[in-house]
């Protein structure tokens, strides 16, 4: 293999290489975007399922409050009357409070949760804007260095191929001009004076011949 077929594989493996190299970043950088989407979906899925929770702990201490009030105004309203009752009243209210003491942290937990949620979606958002934008124009970046890169590569440049095609042309066009016989331009009015010249010419001999010829 000569020297110059040796520098153009080494070459064109070079750029092989940085073109698999990018090729291999976006590619990495692609995934990574890819993953932050679908934890956003999860992050969302799980934001949701909380809410509905949280609605149902809210609809469940709603309604023990009401059960409180009724157990409470039921033991004050029948204290009178039937002490047993009453007291079976007043410890339907300890019940109730005791469910209500096991939602409230639950539903406190929940809130949190919910919260927290909130705040990791607006983090991925932020980052993904990140991310895309970053993307786009690393992309953009990549793309000058590879056709800078093609531009310097003799076999890739189709600027200097363009050149190359143009120079042939003007060598084979001034070759062929410098060999071939150039026809001479006619010039009509200057004709018409050589034309007269000479006849003039001519005359004038004709009168000279006369002159010196003696006459019979």
């Amino acid at each position: 293999m000569n020297s110059l077929k040796r520098i153009f594989v080494t070459l064109k493996a070079q750029l092989d290489d940085v073109a698999d190299d990018f090729e291999n970043h976006e590619a990495v950088a692609g995934v990574a975007i890819k993953e932050l989407e679908a934890f956003q979906g999860k992050t969302r899925l799980h934001q949701h399922r909380l809410q509905e929770m949280i609605q149902q702990f809210e609809t469940k201490r709603s309604d023990l409050i009401k059960q409180a009030e009724i157990w409470s105004g039921r033991a004050v309203k029948i204290k009178d009357q039937d002490e047993a009752k009453a007291l079976e009243c007043v410890k339907r209210l300890l019940h109730v409070q005791k469910q209500m003491k096991t939602i409230e942290p639950e539903l406190a937990k929940a809130k949190a949760q919910y919260d927290q949620c909130q705040r990791d979606l607006v983090d991925i958002q932020a980052q993904l804007h990140a991310s895309y934008t970053q993307k786009e124009v690393l992309s953009a970046r990549q793309n000058r260095i590879q056709l800078h890169t093609s531009l310097r590569a003799e076999d890739v440049n189709p600027s200097a191929g363009a050149q190359a095609i143009f120079k042939r042309w003007e060598q084979s066009v001034i070759g062929a001009e410098l060999t071939s016989p150039i026809a001479p331009i006619k010039d009509s009015f200057a004709d018409e004076f050589e034309q007269e010249e000479s006849t003039l010419e001519l005359k004038m001999l004709l009168d000279e011949l006369t002159t010196q010829t003696p006459t019979e």
